[in-house]
């Protein structure tokens, strides 16, 4: 006998979109990782010399701006293509101001106090900033700022939007929360272990503050905040 409750389970069971959503981001990552690098990642051994396993590192406007495409755009497009999810649904809305605020004030202190921590790391300042002719100068920093913005927004709208939003309907908020952080560590692999460890925690309580604000705006601020004020810890 089929009821309203095992219908809606049979449906679910067959709802392929979380699939999609996993193949776009997995598919993204590996384009982005690959391709669109503002550095290069490579091997080397005791016997062998050094090879690259990325491209040659592309401009920081053409990196920033691919991110937003690869990593943004793509996704978002192919969210609402093949699984017919809103805007809002991805968290693009606002969301709830007030609770986002609170958490503004908190995650931005914690965010210049990270990045100070991790700006005295000499791993950190091999790798940071991506662009080594950056400067402290107010225009340069400025229009670094600007261009990065595009791509927390991008990195956001992918883990914390359409991988958490996507899959919590299917999963759960917890199950969605750790699926979404784990490829984000994964997409950290071949940057310094602090970075990629601390990408753990930081994943699951930016998926908390998209649940609790029903946006990611504040997440990327948050995470912007992070980046930029260790870049200008650095070139300071």
């Amino acid at each position: 006998m089929f009821t309203v409750r095992s219908i809606v389970s049979k449906k679910a069971e067959h709802d392929s979109r979380p699939a999609w959503i996993i193949l776009v981001a997995m598919i993204a990552l590996t384009q982005f990782f690959y391709w669109t690098r503002a550095d290069v990642i490579g091997v080397t051994a005791a016997s062998r010399t050094w090879v690259e396993m990325t491209r040659q590192p592309i401009s920081m406007l053409g990196h920033n701006l691919a991110a937003g495409l690869i990593l943004g755009l793509i996704p978002l497009l192919c969210a609402r293509g093949l699984c017919g999810m809103g805007c809002r649904d991805l968290g693009l809305g606002i969301g709830r101001p007030k609770m986002g605020l609170i958490w503004l004030a908190i995650g931005i202190p914690v965010a210049i106090l990270a990045a100070k921590l991790s700006s005295l790391q000499p791993e950190m300042r091999a790798v940071y900033p991506l662009d080594p002719a950056l400067t402290s100068q107010t225009g340069p920093f400025a229009r670094h700022g600007a261009l990065q913005f595009i791509y927390y927004s991008a990195w956001e709208l992918l883990f914390r939007g359409i991988l958490l939003f996507g899959l919590k309907e299917k999963f759960g908020f917890a199950s969605a929360n750790i699926i979404q952080t784990a490829l984000s560590v994964v997409a950290h692999f071949g940057r310094p272990f602090t970075e990629t460890a601390s990408a753990i925690p930081a994943g699951l309580a930016f998926g908390g503050i998209a649940r609790q604000t029903g946006s990611i705006w504040y997440v990327v601020i948050i995470h912007w905040m992070v980046g930029m004020a260790q870049d200008w810890f650095i070139v300071s």
